[in-house]
């Protein structure tokens, strides 16, 4: 990722550096029952976790989701031993890496997760360049609760864009949530703070930026299986390619 340089207080260009991990949960085989690739990249905290889960839906969701972390994070710090690295919750449940005395490399990274019906999601990134991820299709049911609450002006924004309303709600609901993680507040807070200053559409992805939050934007791409949603702030752009999403 690029910044540019207004001042001293951020004039690290490698800290601007981030990976996205995606597990596609309709393509592979269910991650519960890979035995040997947990072992490899599980904490023994994190197994005892898993083991402690009666019902094999959940077991799934949480084994998807701290894959998704751990090859994310192999792929960030390629020297870092998964084994002794665990993913907890901070006080305000958002995910956080606790390692080891001896994998004392990931004391300075961030971590997002969502989890989807199909997919599992993870994001690494520095802490000192804060970000946040999430992936959702919402269901027909989402849809009339998340659009009521939409303010006159982005309403306006969506009907310019031309947008239905499961692209509406999808495409709001991902970048809210987004945007909390990066935050940590979650959804607890109020949703008319979320609310959009301005929304354009480049290429496939859509770009929004906050009216009380002014140092973040997110980038949201559409999909038939869930819309991915990526939180960063505002000054920073991506020099890689979009990713190929569908």
């Amino acid at each position: 990722m690029d910044r540019p340089i207004a001042s001293d207080s951020f004039d690290a260009p490698d800290l601007l550096r981030a990976t996205l991990a995606v597990i596609d949960l309709d393509t592979v085989n269910s991650p519960a029952n890979d035995a040997a690739l947990i072992r490899s990249y599980f904490h023994p905290r994190e197994m005892d976790r898993r083991d402690r889960f009666e019902h094999m839906r959940r077991k799934d969701s949480y084994t998807a989701g701290r894959l998704a972390a751990k090859l994310a994070l192999k792929h960030h710090c390629p020297s870092a031993d998964m084994q002794k690295i665990s993913v907890e919750k901070g006080v305000f449940d958002q995910p956080i890496l606790l390692a080891d005395s001896s994998a004392s490399d990931v004391a300075q990274v961030g971590i997002s997760i969502s989890h989807s019906a199909s997919y599992a999601v993870a994001l690494i990134f520095h802490r000192a360049h804060p970000m946040g991820v999430d992936i959702d299709l919402p269901t027909q049911q989402d849809i009339a609760p998340v659009l009521s609450g939409l303010d006159e002006k982005t309403q306006g924004r969506f009907a310019d864009l031309g947008l239905s309303d499961v692209a509406c709600a999808s495409l709001i609901w991902t970048a809210r949530e987004s945007l909390a993680k990066a935050l940590t507040t979650g959804m607890m807070t109020p949703l008319a703070l979320y609310c959009s200053s301005n929304i354009t559409r480049q290429g496939n992805c859509f770009v929004l930026h906050y009216e009380n939050f002014a140092q973040y934007k997110t980038h949201v791409w559409p999909g038939k299986k869930g819309w991915l949603a990526l939180t960063m702030p505002a000054r920073t752009d991506m020099k890689t390619a979009d990713p190929d999403w569908e």
